[in-house]
C-alpha cells in the first residue's frame, strides 16, 4: 500500500452537529471505490461511531478509543488492543472517587461484549452525555452501585466529565502516581464541559495509527484532525491537515489548513488531491 489516509471524526470528517454530510459520504465512497485507502481514528467506540459513519463503505480497520483498539469492520474483530492494567485502574478509580469525581468505566468482558459502568450523575454535563446515550438505546451504559464488575473485566478507558478546575486537579494527582496515557480537553460540542480520560500507556492515536500503518504495510501516512488528541498522530504523519475550525496547537504543526468541517473539508480536499 503506497498511501494510507486517516481522518478524525468529530470536528473533522463530521460537521459541527456531529453528522456526516451526504456530500462527504458520496465523495469519500466514490474515492474508496476507485482505490482510496481511507479509514478513521477517533476517540469514539465502535458503538458510538458506527451510526454516524454507516453511510461510508469503510473496508480498512479503524482506530477507536484514541488508539486503545483497532477494529476490523470486515471480520468484525479487534485486531489490536491495549487495556488498562489492573493495578492502574485501582489507583485511578480510588483517586477519582476520593476527590468526589464520578467516573465512567468502559470495558470489554471475556466474550468481547462492551459495557460502560457509572454510579451516579453528579453534574449536568455528565447527565447530558449519559442520558443522550440512553435515549439512543446504547446498551453499554449500566448504572451500578459499585465498580466490582468493571474490576473483573478488561478496562478500555476510564473517563470523567466535569469542570476544568476539578478535573485538572485529578489529572495532576494521577499523573504523579502513574505512567499512563491521559487525555484532557474541552468537549467539541458543549462549552465549559471538560473530559478527562485515562487509557493504558502507548494507547494514543499515534500508537493505534502506527500499528495500522505497519499492519497494512503503508509507505506514506496522511492524516486529518482538529483537536488535541490528534497531535500525536500528526507528529508521525508524512502529511497532516487541520480543519479551519481546529485548535491552534494542531494548526501549528500541520502541513496545511483545509476548510471548515461544516464545508465538507476532508472530502473536498481528497477529491481535489486525487482529481476525482
Amino acid at each position: 500500500m503506497k498511501e494510507l489516509y486517516i481522518s478524525d471524526l468529530d470536528g473533522t470528517l463530521l460537521n459541527s452537529s456531529g453528522r456526516l454530510s451526504e456530500k462527504s459520504a458520496v465523495i469519500v465512497n466514490s474515492l474508496i471505490n476507485n482505490g482510496l485507502n481511507f479509514t478513521i481514528a477517533t476517540a469514539r467506540s465502535f458503538d458510538s461511531a458506527s451510526p454516524l459513519i454507516e453511510k461510508l463503505n469503510l473496508k480498512l480497520p479503524m482506530v477507536l478509543y484514541n488508539g486503545v483498539l483497532v477494529y476490523d469492520p470486515i471480520s468484525k474483530v479487534n485486531i489490536h488492543s491495549n487495556f488498562v492494567e489492573a493495578d492502574h485502574k485501582e489507583v485511578i478509580l480510588n483517586c477519582l472517587l476520593k476527590k468526589g469525581i464520578e467516573p465512567i468505566v468502559f470495558t470489554l468482558d471475556a466474550a468481547n461484549h462492551p459495557s460502560a459502568y457509572y454510579r451516579k450523575l453528579n453534574n449536568p454535563n455528565m447527565a447530558t452525555y449519559i442520558n443522550t446515550r440512553l435515549s439512543q438505546k446504547d446498551r453499554r451504559f449500566q448504572q451500578v452501585e459499585n465498580f466490582f464488575k468493571a474490576r473483573t473485566e478488561n478496562v478500555i478507558t476510564i473517563i470523567s466529565i466535569g469542570d476544568e478546575k476539578t478535573l485538572l486537579a485529578a489529572k495532576k494527582s494521577i499523573e504523579a502516581l502513574l505512567e499512563i496515557q491521559i487525555h484532557f480537553a474541552e468537549d467539541v460540542y458543549y462549552k465549559n464541559a471538560f473530559w478527562l480520560e485515562f487509557t493504558a500507556p502507548k494507547s494514543s492515536k499515534k500508537d493505534g495509527v502506527s500499528f495500522l500503518k505497519n499492519h497494512l504495510s503503508a509507505e506514506k501516512l496522511i492524516c486529518f484532525g482538529d483537536n488535541l488528541n490528534d497531535i500525536s498522530m500528526f507528529k508521525i504523519a508524512d502529511e497532516k491537515f487541520a480543519t479551519a475550525n481546529a485548535r491552534n496547537e494542531l494548526k501549528s504543526i500541520a502541513t496545511d489548513s483545509i476548510g471548515h468541517c461544516d464545508d465538507h473539508a476532508v472530502a473536498r480536499y481528497l477529491q481535489q488531491r486525487l482529481k476525482a
